[in-house]
């Protein structure tokens, strides 16, 4: 399969009951959806579409797979319903809640609570500045005493 990247669900795509408002983002193993649930409220919807063996057309809802990457599609389809099945049991103040996790267009999708503000990867680098920063006033202090 080529490197070419899946093609995000449309707005208005209804999935699981789940009303899809735009992609947030995408990475090797799939995208992520904001949606609205039957009450209005956002949610964040992970779907699995890992871009190293599905890929999907502008419009479609079925992912494309190559026979010869069918088998290892299906054990990443499995394990993503595991991952959703064992984080539900989680409830952490600093872990994001699943609120559900269901099978439909030959994918899985996990349905979390929508949290706004910067990504992971945002936080780490700012993290990792914050640090480096404090190491250099640390350096900088140690040579003024």
């Amino acid at each position: 399969m080529s490197k070419v990247k899946p093609a995000p669900l449309p707005p208005d795509t209804i999935i699981g009951g789940y009303k899809v408002v735009k992609k947030l983002s995408a990475g090797g193993f799939g995208l992520v959806y904001l949606a609205l649930d039957k009450q209005g409220q956002e949610v964040a919807i992970k779907e699995y579409m890992p871009t190293s063996l599905a890929t999907r057309n502008p419009g479609e809802l079925l992912p494309q797979v190559q026979p010869d990457k069918l088998s290892l599609y299906r054990l990443g389809l499995k394990s993503f319903f595991e991952e959703g099945r064992s984080l539900a049991q989680i409830s952490h103040a600093s872990v994001v809640s699943v609120l559900n996790f269901f099978r439909e267009n030959e994918t899985v999708y996990m349905v979390m609570n929508f949290l706004e503000g910067g990504t992971l990867q945002d936080f780490i680098i700012a993290a990792r500045d914050l640090k480096k920063a404090e190491d250099f006033s640390r350096i900088h202090h140690s040579i003024i005493v």
